[in-house]
C-alpha cells in the first residue's frame, strides 16, 4: 500500500508537470525583507505578495511597516493595502488572493516573491496540508462565508455562540479529547473551530491531522517548487534595530495613525477588541491607555512606547521561534522525496548591515540564480552560513513525526504563578518550559520563597516565646 502511494505521487507529478517557482522570504520583523526581496525582483524580474496580515489593511502605512512607494523602484506589490477597516481579513481570502496572484505573474513569465511574516498565512500558501480540508468546504473563521445557521441544528449554534470559554473547552474534551490537548483553554476561536469541524463532517479535527501527517509520508506537501531564504540577525543586535525603529516610526507620523484608528475605533457602538482585525497592528493596544486619557498624561505616553517596543521585540522571537520549530521542520520531511518541490532554508546572516552586499544579496542572489535555472542541485552553498548551523534541524534527525508532534500537546499547571482568578496559569507543550526559565516565573517563585521563610521565622519565633 505505501508503495502504491509513492507511485501515485510520483506519477502525479509526472501528469501534472513542473510546478511554479516560487520564493519565499521570511524572518522577524525589521530585519530587511522588504529591501531584499525588492534588489531581488529587480535582478530576476520579479513580483512581490505580501504575507503580512497587518499590511493587508489600508492606510497605516507606518505603523504596518509598508514598505514606502518611492523605496519600491518600480517593483509591483500585490495583495496589499485593499482592505477596509470594518473587515477582519481572514486566511481563505489570503490564500485564493495570493494563489491567483502567483498564477497571474508566472503566466507573465514572472517571479513570484512572498514576502511575510504571518505564520499561519505563509502555511496556508505554501503547503496544502496546513488548511483543514471536508468534503463539504474549507473551514475558516468567516461565519457568513459558511453560513452556519443553515448547516447545523439550534443546539448545535448554541453551544457554539452561547457557551463560555470554559464550556467550550470542556464539550472539546469530550469530543476529541487529543486535539483538545493542543489548544489553551482561553482559545476559543481555534476551539470554536474544532467543535465546527466535528458538527458539520461528524470527525475530529485530530482525524484531520493523523491523515495529513500520514498524506506527506508519501508526496511533497509543497504547492510550488520552493525556494524559502531566511534573513536572521543576532537577537541583541535586532532587538536594539527594532527599539530604533519604533522611535523613527513615531516620529515620522506613526502617532497621526494611531490616533486616526482611535478616532475610527471611538466612533464605534460596540468597542472592538484588539485581538482582531485592524486592531490587532502593533501600537494601536499599546497607546489605548494614554488615547483614553485624551492624550494628557505623560508618563502614560511614555509607558505606550515602552510597551510597543516590548510587544515588537516578543512578536520577533516568536517569529524566529515558528521558523525554528514549526517551519523548518514541516520542511524537512521534504527530504523523504528528495526535495523534488524545493524547500530547503536557506539562512542570510543580515546582522552587520555593513556585511549586506556579501552576506545577503550575493550569497542570496547566487543561490536564486541556481534555482531559478531549474536545476536546484547546482546550489552548492550551504544553507547555514559558518557558525549558525544550529538553526536549522538536520534532515537525518529532524523529519517531522506526527507521533512525536502529538506528544507536546499536553497541558501543564504553574502552582507559582496565578491568572487574575487566583488559579494556576495553563501553559501548552513546550511553552510550560519556557515559562519555568521566565523572569516572570522567577520573580515569583523568588517572593513565594521570601515569604515562605518569612513565616518560619515567625513561626520559630512564636515557639520561643
Amino acid at each position: 500500500m505505501n508503495v502504491l502511494k509513492i507511485l501515485c505521487g510520483a506519477m502525479k507529478r509526472s501528469v501534472m508537470g513542473s510546478p511554479i517557482n516560487v520564493i519565499s522570504i521570511i524572518g522577524t520583523t525589521g530585519v530587511g525583507k522588504s529591501q531584499f526581496s525588492i534588489e531581488l525582483a529587480k535582478r530576476y524580474n520579479g513580483e512581490i505578495i505580501n504575507a503580512d496580515s497587518m499590511q493587508m489593511y489600508k492606510r497605516l502605512d507606518i505603523i504596518t511597516n509598508k514598505h514606502p512607494i518611492e523605496e519600491r523602484e518600480g517593483i509591483e506589490h500585490h495583495v496589499m493595502n485593499h482592505v477596509d477597516w470594518d473587515k477582519e481579513y481572514v486566511i481563505h481570502r489570503f490564500r485564493e488572493e495570493a494563489m491567483a496572484k502567483i498564477k497571474e505573474i508566472h503566466e507573465r513569465g514572472k517571479v513570484p516573491i512572498i514576502v511575510g511574516g504571518t505564520h499561519y498565512y505563509l502555511q496556508s500558501l505554501l503547503f496544502n496540508n496546513k488548511t483543514i480540508k471536508t468534503n463539504e468546504q474549507i473551514l475558516e473563521e468567516d461565519d457568513e462565508m459558511r453560513n452556519l445557521e443553515k448547516k447545523l441544528t439550534r443546539e448545535e449554534l448554541n453551544i457554539l455562540n452561547d457557551s463560555s470559554p470554559a464550556e467550550l473547552y470542556s464539550y472539546l474534551q469530550k469530543i476529541d479529547p487529543i486535539v483538545s490537548e493542543k489548544f489553551h483553554p482561553n482559545d476559543s476561536r481555534r476551539i470554536k473551530r474544532c467543535i465546527e469541524i466535528f458538527f458539520l463532517t461528524k470527525k475530529r479535527a485530530s482525524d484531520y491531522y493523523d491523515e495529513q501527517a500520514a498524506n506527506k509520508k508519501f508526496e511533497s506537501s509543497l504547492n510550488f517548487n520552493t525556494l524559502i531564504f531566511w534573513l536572521w540577525s543576532e537577537q541583541s543586535v535586532l532587538a536594539k534595530r527594532l527599539d530604533d525603529r519604533v522611535d523613527k516610526m513615531l516620529a515620522e507620523g506613526g502617532i497621526d495613525e494611531i490616533n486616526e484608528l482611535y478616532r475610527y475605533y471611538s466612533s464605534l457602538k460596540v468597542k472592538p477588541d484588539c485581538e482582531h482585525g485592524v486592531f490587532q497592528v502593533i501600537g494601536f493596544k499599546e497607546f489605548l491607555p494614554w488615547l483614553d486619557s485624551n492624550s494628557l498624561q505623560d508618563d502614560l505616553f511614555k509607558k505606550s512606547i515602552m510597551d510597543m517596543k516590548t510587544r515588537t521585540r516578543r512578536y520577533a522571537k516568536r517569529q524566529v521561534k515558528w521558523i525554528k520549530n514549526s517551519l523548518a521542520r514541516d520542511l524537512a520531511s521534504e527530504s523523504l522525496h528528495n526535495f523534488s518541490n524545493g524547500g530547503k532554508i536557506y539562512v542570510l546572516n543580515a546582522t552587520d548591515l555593513a556585511n549586506w552586499n556579501d552576506e545577503v544579496y550575493q550569497r542570496g542572489s547566487s543561490i536564486a540564480k541556481k534555482f531559478l535555472s531549474s536545476d536546484a542541485g547546482q546550489i552548492l552553498e550551504p544553507q547555514t552560513p559558518e557558525g549558525l548551523e544550529d538553526l536549522l534541524p538536520s534532515f537525518e534527525n529532524n523529519v517531522d513525526d506526527h507521533s512525536i508532534r502529538t506528544q507536546n500537546w499536553k497541558h501543564y499547571e504553574c502552582d507559582i504563578c496565578k491568572d487574575d482568578n487566583g488559579k494556576p496559569l495553563v501553559f501548552v507543550g513546550e511553552q510550560y518550559s519556557i515559562h519555568l526559565k521566565s523572569r516572570k516565573h522567577r520573580s515569583y517563585l523568588n517572593k513565594g520563597k521570601k515569604k515562605r521563610e518569612y513565616e518560619e521565622r515567625l513561626m520559630s519565633k512564636r515557639q520561643t516565646l
